[in-house]
């Protein structure tokens, strides 16, 4: 029983990034379209912030599983998913934010 109570803590390492750049895309993006309905620029630091924030967690994420690869010790599978999603994340959330970068100019 005791394995069964960190099943989700385990699943939810490696999808943890994916779910930063999701809520960050369709945040984003719902700021975006807003904006343009309602034709108001102001709020484009509010686009910023999301990212930047999206990107330190991101960063986070990415140095941790990193630093867990590099520790030595067992390395399982699980391991190396976390730290190629928390890359993807990452890479995720920067290719979503030229888009956004290219509407509000």
């Amino acid at each position: 029983m005791a394995a069964q109570d960190h099943l989700l803590r385990h699943m939810l390492q490696p999808a943890l990034p994916l779910l930063v750049w999701g809520v960050h895309f369709f945040f984003c993006y719902v700021v975006a379209a807003e904006q343009a309905r309602f034709n108001k620029t102001s709020l484009s630091w509010i686009l910023s912030v999301a990212s930047l924030l999206a990107l330190a967690i991101l960063t986070v994420l990415c140095w941790r599983a990193l630093r867990r690869l590099h520790a030595g010790g067992a390395i399982s599978m699980l391991h190396w998913a976390n730290a190629a999603c928390a890359v993807l994340g990452a890479v995720g959330v920067a290719l979503s934010c030229l888009p956004m970068l290219l509407l509000l100019s």
